[in-house]
């Protein structure tokens, strides 16, 4: 009985340390001219718990998480920027992180204006221990 109890909770600890967090480091290869997507982007997924963190400058942001299947992860996040004209602008970043090809697309659009144009760009991950 004692080596019972033993295994049971050896076998609930190592469950609970398979679910970790797993960072991605992406460096942004084709991006648009005009600077709305960042050359790099950090992502910390927590797959089983369905959540993930962005590094956007230079604070991380909880994402909105939605598990695709064999075509990876869907994160977005809202951020208010400054306009080069002035005034904030209200935009809205989505990835679509794809872990078993390393690779992820961003885009983003304007929540606060009408404008037609939604910045895109591409790259590839590495995975950080």
């Amino acid at each position: 009985m004692k080596y019972l109890t033993l295994a049971f909770i050896t076998t609930f600890f190592a469950q609970g340390a398979l679910a970790e967090t797993v960072n991605y480091s992406c460096t942004m290869t084709k991006r648009d001219s005009h600077g709305w997507i960042a050359k790099e982007y950090a992502f910390r997924v927590d797959a089983e718990n369905k959540a993930a963190l962005v590094a956007d400058n230079p604070e991380w942001l909880a994402t909105r998480f939605k598990d695709r299947g064999a075509k990876g992860y869907r994160l977005s996040w809202n951020r208010t920027m400054t306009a080069s004209a002035g005034g904030n602008l209200r935009v809205r970043y989505q990835a679509n992180l794809n872990p078993t090809k390393k690779s992820v697309t961003v885009r983003m659009a304007f929540v606060s204006t009408n404008a037609s144009n939604k910045p895109y760009g591409t790259g590839t991950c590495l995975i950080q221990k």
